[in-house]
């Protein structure tokens, strides 16, 4: 099964994967909220942004370690972790000029930084396991 997964996972397939994941969530964030689903529970927004996160870090991670030869130092992994982190306050900062419906958050960015670091620490739990 993991043969299979790592097939499926090739380093070109991981990198079509990640940008892709990368532009789908950036039109997502710039959806109306009147258009997004109406959820009776105060911190969903906030969840869904940790969620978004973790698997954004998580994608563009496991790409860099495989295209690195599983070699992935901790400063690179800080180097992704503030782009990514940038990229979250660049769109909510664009969300806030550019959409009627949306506003910035500086919470939403807290969510995103929530999410990437579980994301950081899922993926050293399981980095490993991508080697064999």
């Amino acid at each position: 099964m993991i043969q299979h997964i790592k097939h499926l996972l090739g380093r070109r397939n991981l990198l079509i994967l990640a940008v892709f994941y990368t532009c789908a969530i950036t039109l997502l964030f710039f959806i109306p909220g009147s258009d997004l689903p109406n959820i009776n529970f105060s911190a969903a927004d906030k969840i869904v942004h940790c969620l978004l996160y973790f698997i954004l870090i998580n994608l563009w991670l496991i790409y860099f370690y495989t295209k690195m030869d599983f070699q992935l130092d901790a400063k690179w992994i800080q180097v992704l972790l503030l782009t990514i982190l940038l990229y979250g306050i660049i769109i909510e900062i664009l969300q806030g000029q550019f959409t009627a419906s949306r506003s910035a958050d500086i919470f939403d960015v807290c969510a995103n930084l929530i999410g990437s670091l579980l994301g950081i620490f899922f993926f050293k739990r399981i980095k490993n396991s991508f080697k064999t």
